[in-house]
């Protein structure tokens, strides 16, 4: 049997493993795993976590007091309403979009129920709702992003490199015009 001083050590130590991952991530998504009578079965689970760990995420199970505590600690106080029932939280420690994607895609996959259910989700200190996670899911990697910003940035370059050559190219054509029909005639 455990003492009241053991159940106090746990719960502190509940409490900062909490602490770093949503000082660590990028997005913790609120989810219902059991959603009424059917819910999440442990090797389902174990294949979201599987999904999650490619995203670099992690699928915790925690109680709503001590996701609450951790987040009045913080200075958060409007995910209260979301943290009713089994709550299980997806942090993401990269890329946020692809955390909400593997989210919302398992969910997809999990008919008839769905699950896990998102609830809402917390991002850079403010709680998002469900629609915000969906349009953040749909949002190109964070790869693809970068990428579309260095040829943004690199567009201007190249096209100003093609101006300075053109005055090149149009001498070297001229001047093998005029060799041509130097040849010629």
């Amino acid at each position: 049997m455990k003492t009241a001083a053991q159940n106090r050590e746990r719960k502190e130590e509940s409490l900062q493993t909490l602490r770093e991952c949503f000082d660590k991530s990028s997005i913790a998504i609120f989810t219902d795993y059991r959603g009424g009578a059917a819910g999440l079965k442990v090797k389902e689970i174990t294949s979201l976590r599987g999904k999650l760990r490619e995203a670099k995420a992690e699928y915790r199970v925690a109680k709503n007091t001590l996701i609450r505590r951790t987040l009045h600690d913080m200075g958060i106080h409007d995910a209260d309403t979301y943290l009713e029932g089994p709550t299980a939280v997806a942090f993401g420690f990269q890329d946020a979009a692809a955390t909400a994607k593997a989210v919302l895609d398992f969910s997809k996959d999990q008919k008839p129920n769905n699950l896990p259910q998102v609830k809402a989700a917390i991002m850079e200190g403010r709680v998002l709702d469900s629609k915000a996670i969906e349009a953040i899911a749909s949002l190109p990697s964070l790869d693809v992003l970068r990428m579309q910003l260095l040829g943004l940035m690199l567009a201007p370059h190249r096209q100003l490199l093609g101006m300075l050559n053109a005055p090149g190219r149009s001498m070297a054509t001229v001047l093998d015009a005029w060799n041509k029909k130097r040849e010629e005639g």
